[in-house]
């Protein structure tokens, strides 16, 4: 859950002008996944250094974005717990990024009441869960809805990976001899555990 500081004025509708949120609806869902948002490594790896440090704790950014790529990024004041990341301060900026830790990446509704709602961009990242990002665009209908993005990772380090390669299952012959001509061995015999295998040991 990310909420903006309530004693704080919002710049992005101090007058506030009712526009209907309709989240993620079918005008939506037909446009997802057509846009791309390009993000540094150098950013997206401070990224990742920070949610490693805050553990079970969610945080938050704002970050800024030029020609669909992220070009900088700012930390405001903040008090954060397990469940929520408050901000105490305004920085502007065009998109915001804050962590689910253990909990999966999704926009909560208190992300959409408190945060999602005032910038274009959102991005939820979770530790081992992936990340989930949306840009915010106007609908026919004259309100707004969400549209998912994808995020792409550019400036990457050059790495030598050719020395690692996927393990490949080997058949054991004494186990396969144990089958008729026109049987397969089985999934057990093909990890090549077949000490215990039902399939050989069946009189």
């Amino acid at each position: 859950m990310f909420i903006l500081d309530d004693n704080k004025p919002k710049k992005s509708n101090i007058l506030e002008v009712k526009i209907k949120n309709y989240g993620e609806c079918g005008f939506c869902t037909d446009k997802d996944n057509q846009e791309t948002l390009k993000i540094p490594w150098d950013i997206w790896s401070q990224w990742m250094y920070i949610s490693q440090r805050m553990g079970g704790k969610e945080w938050g950014a704002v970050f800024w974005v030029k020609d669909n790529a992220v070009t900088s990024f700012k930390i405001p004041k903040q008090e954060v717990g397990s469940v929520e990341c408050e901000f105490k301060e305004e920085l502007g900026g065009d998109g915001i990024i804050h962590s689910h830790h253990d909990m999966g990446a999704f926009h909560s509704s208190q992300d959409d009441v408190h945060a999602r709602n005032l910038y274009t961009y959102s991005i939820v990242i979770a530790n081992s869960k992936g990340s989930i990002a949306t840009k915010r665009v106007k609908l026919p209908c004259k309100g707004f809805g969400y549209i998912k993005i994808q995020l792409q990772l550019v400036g990457l380090p050059e790495i030598d990976l050719s020395k690692i390669s996927e393990k490949t299952r080997e058949l054991i012959p004494e186990a396969i001899s144990d089958f008729e001509d026109n049987d397969s061995p089985c999934n057990t015999c093909q990890s090549g555990s077949c000490e215990n295998c039902k399939c050989i040991n069946v009189t």
